[in-house]
């Protein structure tokens, strides 16, 4: 009976970890957004760090168990300075197009110079 109970614990969390899967894979093909794509990617690895722990658990081993860990301690540290490094970009690049506008009003393309009025012929 509770070989049963284990078995059916073990498909219930196989089934969300490929549900966090296809979300994440879902997430990565039809979104633009650079934040979003980084979280799909988290969602993504949530998923195979699932798949690793009921493994793990199944099996009685670590193995499950360490590489749900080497998913953890690597690489969600890296996705998150990959959306610091995101955040950072969005900030460089907003910042000189807000200056950029109130320059370019200054100076519009349509202005007339004294040499293109009506009298200079051209």
């Amino acid at each position: 009976m509770i070989l049963l109970t284990s078995v059916a614990l073990l498909h219930n969390q196989l089934l969300v970890a490929v549900l966090l899967i296809a979300l994440g894979f879902l997430g990565m093909l039809l979104q633009r957004n650079a934040f979003s794509m980084v979280f799909s990617l988290l969602l993504w690895l949530q998923g195979v760090g699932l798949i690793c722990a009921a493994y793990g658990q199944s099996r009685g081993a670590w193995n499950g168990n360490l590489f749900f860990l080497i998913i953890v301690l690597f690489l969600l540290p890296l996705l998150s300075m990959l959306t610091f490094l995101i955040i950072q970009s969005r900030r460089s690049r907003e910042l000189p197009l807000s200056k950029q506008e109130e320059v370019s009003e200054a100076e519009s393309p349509y202005r007339t110079f004294p040499d293109q009025g009506a009298d200079s012929g051209g």
